[in-house]
């Protein structure tokens, strides 16, 4: 697109719709001339039919210092992210201006501007964007109407109500170039064109041609510069790709974070950082508890060793008569199993005990698919010709009863 830089005697008429990279350069004044701090403005453009707004343009400050940047500061990522992820956003612009929508979306369709500070205000607001914002550390959110469109402007701060940034957002918008430098307190940026005028003829060459005698039009028609990256081998690379790759990047990793707030029961805040925290300290809470079930399993086989050692001494005196006994009794003979049920809802805890003799894992399974019961989790334990069982396992409606439960099992143990 050819550049148009107008004299100081052209009409201020010429020149209405500035390019991209100039609405760039009055955001960038507007905020840089302001003394609270912007993070960021977004010009959300109307679609011809009036019924979306989508980005348009915009500028980012960032953090209020280059050391507030290099501390990586929780607010200032946030608040990038935020803006990064609004070069993908849209709304739909409602025809009841009461419905609720968006905060431009409605700012678009009543034509009253919007100032939402402090987190009541943002939460009361009750939309989508202002939602996403408080999440990403934005406390100040103003919308005003401009020609075309609506500006958005979002701070990491608390700023009052100052009506005075909203006229200086729609001068920016409603002025020529040279005007809306004024407007916003910054100098002009206007070059002034020689006296005559150069133009392109029909084959695309220049020209130049005499302007009127009474001081008329005086137009300058040149190329623009081109900006941008340029590769080795010197064609343009669109800065885009990079901006896009990081909107991505920055998208999983929040979608990542929906994902860990969905499995974290107790969430304090909706920040990161106590997200974060929060899922920690869930963390050493599972792990506290699984701790406290391996001590009391290893408690309860101290107790059983303690008991069978007993039982060995006080039948020490019959040690001969014993060993004739036992090379007469064949080694597959069922031992006796001690059960114990403890119903959680419709899952069982069952912890069953017995001596080392006559698979009773085997028996322990058995059982429990004649009862149909579902195995979630199965440990064996075995110490000192003790084995010690645990399942956890889906019980029928119909023996979701403890003592029920022990007694098919006891019955079912001696059947096998």
């Amino acid at each position: 697109m050819d550049e148009f830089i107008i004299s100081p005697s052209s009409s201020s008429s010429c020149l209405h719709q500035p390019t991209a990279t100039a609405l760039q350069h009055r955001l960038q004044r507007l905020l840089d001339t302001r003394p609270e701090w912007w993070a960021y403005a977004i010009f959300w453009r109307a679609s011809p039919d009036h019924g979306l707004l989508s980005f348009g343009d915009g500028h980012f400050r960032g953090a209020r210092s280059v050391a507030d940047r290099r501390s990586g500061a929780d607010a200032v990522d946030d608040a990038e992210w935020f803006y990064a992820l609004s070069l993908s956003r849209s709304f739909v612009v409602a025809g009841d201006a009461t419905a609720v929508a968006a905060v431009p979306a409605r700012v678009y369709s009543s034509l009253a501007p919007v100032w939402l500070a402090g987190a009541h205000a943002l939460q009361a607001c009750g939309c989508d964007r202002t939602r996403e914002a408080q999440l990403h550390g934005i406390e100040t959110l103003a919308c005003v109407q401009v020609p075309g469109g609506v500006l958005e402007l979002g701070s990491t701060d608390i700023i009052g109500e100052n009506w005075v940034v909203m006229q200086q957002a729609k001068a920016v918008f409603s002025t020529p170039p040279h005007d809306a430098a004024l407007a916003t307190g910054a100098a002009p940026t206007i070059a002034t064109a020689p006296s005559p005028a150069v133009r392109k003829d029909g084959a695309g060459h220049s020209s130049s041609v005499d302007s009127d005698s009474d001081g008329g039009l005086t137009l300058e028609h040149r190329r623009p510069k081109k900006r941008g990256r340029k590769t080795v081998s010197g064609t343009r690379q669109a800065p885009a790709s990079h901006v896009e790759a990081e909107r991505q990047r920055r998208e999983k990793l929040n979608h990542r974070f929906y994902a860990l707030r969905s499995v974290v029961p107790n969430v304090s805040r909706m920040d990161k950082a106590s997200l974060l925290a929060d899922a920690v300290a869930y963390i050493q809470e599972l792990k506290a508890k699984v701790d406290k079930l391996e001590a009391e399993a290893k408690t309860a086989t101290k107790e059983i060793t303690v008991e069978q050692t007993a039982g060995h001494s006080a039948d020490a005196g019959a040690a001969t008569s014993s060993t004739t006994t036992s090379a007469t009794t064949p080694t597959c003979a069922k031992a006796a199993m001690e059960v114990e049920v403890k119903l959680l809802g419709a899952e069982a805890l069952i912890r069953v005990q017995s001596e080392d003799r006559g698979h009773p894992s085997a028996r322990l399974m058995a059982a429990l698919r004649d009862l149909e019961l579902r195995v979630h989790h199965a440990s064996v334990s075995t110490l000192e010709q003790v084995v010690l069982q645990d399942v956890v396992a889906k019980v029928p409606t119909e023996l979701q009863r403890e003592d029920g439960l022990r007694a098919a099992l006891l019955a079912r143990l001696d059947k096998h």
